[in-house]
């Protein structure tokens, strides 16, 4: 009985739940699609090597940059080769900052190399840090970063920097991002976040290494600077000014190159009226033509018959 009551009852209901079900599919494969095409989009981007290697280095920045906006990601620099320590600015400092504050968000190596990476800074509390450093410049501390290994800095650059930030980038290295902080492993080592600092501040104030090697030929090898001017052409193969990203705020920033006239919003207009003006009057005429042959055939009035 109870059997043959259910069987009524779902042939009676069957029509509601079955729209519902579909409905909740459909809803179920709309969030699926929402987080493949949306949320995971740039993760599965700069992932990707195919999509790497057709893509420039602006167009991949910008997708990791959407990727932490959307999914919340701590920055992965080991595997996937984030650049947020490389080319973050103040903002993205504070950003990650704050996220690694929250006790969800994963602090690892990789975090706290980004961090180092953008402040010249190593700490064990960089809320504590930010309390006196927040309202700061990005130049400022990184600066501060320098006169920790004896090296002052101009602000805008001089050419009396020159030969300090080479020394640090031609000293003893030390890997921040696998060897982790130095304590007493390395005590004379300059870690590579400092150095990368030294290279970017030469970078971005116009520094040109062939110029000075010239100019320095004798005071080059003596002082050790051929390293140094090695791994500056490292970096700068890595990091190359052109591309615009990571540039402090004395840098001289690429030029854009206009649009060429055929990419203009105006020469896109007259294409594309050329395209769909022709394209919607010949449906139309064929539309209107087609429906005056099928109009049913006039009865002459008798009136006007002989």
């Amino acid at each position: 009985m109870i059997r043959f009551l259910r069987m009524i009852w779902l042939k009676r209901y069957w029509q509601f739940w079955g729209k519902l079900t579909g409905l909740l599919l459909i809803l179920t494969s709309l969030i699926a699609a929402y987080w493949w095409f949306y949320k995971l989009a740039p993760l599965v981007h700069v992932a990707d090597p195919r999509w790497v290697d057709v893509h420039s280095e602006k167009a991949r920045w910008l997708e990791e940059q959407k990727d932490y906006k959307r999914t919340g990601r701590y920055p992965d620099l080991f595997f996937i080769g984030d650049r947020i320590g490389y080319y973050g600015d103040k903002v993205w400092f504070l950003w990650l900052v704050d996220k690694a504050a929250k006790d969800k968000f994963r602090v690892c190596g990789c975090t706290m190399t980004a961090l180092a990476l953008m402040s010249n800074q190593d700490t064990n509390s960089w809320v504590e840090w930010l309390k006196t450093n927040r309202t700061r410049t990005q130049e400022e501390w990184i600066q501060d970063g320098f006169s920790k290994y004896g090296v002052s800095v101009h602000f805008p650059p001089s050419t009396n920097d020159v030969e300090p930030l080479l020394k640090i980038i031609g000293g003893k290295t030390w890997n921040f991002l696998v060897g982790g902080p130095q304590g007493t492993n390395a005590p004379d080592a300059i870690p590579s976040y400092v150095q990368y600092n030294a290279f970017r501040w030469l970078r971005d104030s116009g520094f040109n290494p062939v110029s000075f090697a010239v100019s320095n030929a004798t005071a080059v090898a003596p002082n050790n600077l051929t390293v140094a001017l090695i791994r500056y052409s490292q970096w700068e193969g890595r990091f190359p000014p052109r591309n615009g990203l990571g540039v402090l705020s004395f840098g001289a920033k690429p030029e854009t190159m206009p649009l060429p006239m055929i990419l203009e919003l105006r020469s896109l207009t007259v294409v594309y009226t050329l395209i769909t003006v022709p394209l919607l009057a010949g449906i139309a005429l064929v539309f209107f033509s087609c429906r005056k042959n099928h109009q049913p055939n006039q009865v002459p009035d008798s009136t006007n018959a002989v």
